[in-house]
């Protein structure tokens, strides 16, 4: 079985950088590369949804779809990929970003995480670690941020 390269996208610039290290990454490691796109929401979608109701009710479960918005990111990823000769898996994922990065790495039992720096305001670092930091935390594997 081939390791895996699970590499954070979300079409900006610092995760392009990470696409073509993770591709690097893949084409030497003769790995299977794994794009993560990841809709952030401050509360996890497959969780309860009865919050705001009066009384006991059931949850009423909300089917997850994928949001079109990462769509046309998935497939410019495919694309990039194709282009250098390689093939990968694509998912998506809804939640905090880095959590969602971690739990597609510890589901595939990649070798590798990759991921895009961004460099955070004063104000930002106050409000807590960015995802490249905590990511870096919890992985459990190598973790390469690129710059």
């Amino acid at each position: 079985m081939a390791s895996k390269i699970v590499v954070g996208y979300d079409g900006a610039e610092r995760s392009g950088k990470a696409l073509d290290r993770a591709i690097d990454e893949a084409r030497e490691e003769h790995a299977k590369l794994v794009v993560v796109a990841v809709a952030e929401m401050p509360l996890n979608p497959e969780g309860p949804q009865n919050f705001g109701t009066l009384d006991d009710s059931p949850a009423r479960m909300i089917p997850l779809v994928e949001p079109p918005e990462l769509e046309p990111i998935l497939a410019a990823a495919k694309e990039r990929i194709e282009a250098a000769g390689l093939t990968g898996e694509y998912t998506w994922a809804a939640g905090d970003p880095a959590n969602e990065i971690v739990e597609a790495a510890k589901d595939r039992r990649a070798k590798l995480i990759v991921i895009g720096s961004h460099h955070h305001s004063l104000f930002a670092r106050i409000l807590g670690p960015d995802v490249a930091t905590q990511v870096k935390r919890d992985a459990g594997c190598d973790v390469i941020v690129a710059e």
